[in-house]
């Protein structure tokens, strides 16, 4: 096993067991590394919202969105972090495009 696969697996764990900022030391380095990763790129951003890391929620979904404007998950993401920032008028627009891509919001 490469010790790529299991620092992702020791960060899976981390968030599965909701110590995001455990999660977010091991996948900071993986992003660096495999910066087009969508899956790395998405726990970071979900690790981050979980450690009430908003700024960097937004960031990372942000980045998803622009990579991906069919996300339905990355836009509802990305309103929930921009909610949690009491930025609800930015918010609205990537949730009703969640909901409109199929996300269950």
């Amino acid at each position: 096993m490469n010790i790529d696969l299991l620092s992702f697996e020791m960060a899976r764990d981390a968030f599965d067991e909701r110590r995001f900022t455990d999660a977010v030391r091991s996948l900071e380095p993986l992003v660096r590394r495999h910066p087009d990763d969508r899956s790395l790129r998405e726990l970071l951003a979900r690790s981050y919202f979980g450690a009430a890391m908003l700024g960097k929620a937004e960031e990372q979904a942000r980045d998803l969105v622009r990579r991906s404007p069919s996300d339905a998950f990355a836009h509802l993401l990305l309103s929930r972090a921009l909610e949690r920032q009491s930025r609800h008028g930015e918010a609205r627009g990537h949730r009703v495009m969640a909901h409109v891509l199929g996300a269950e919001v």
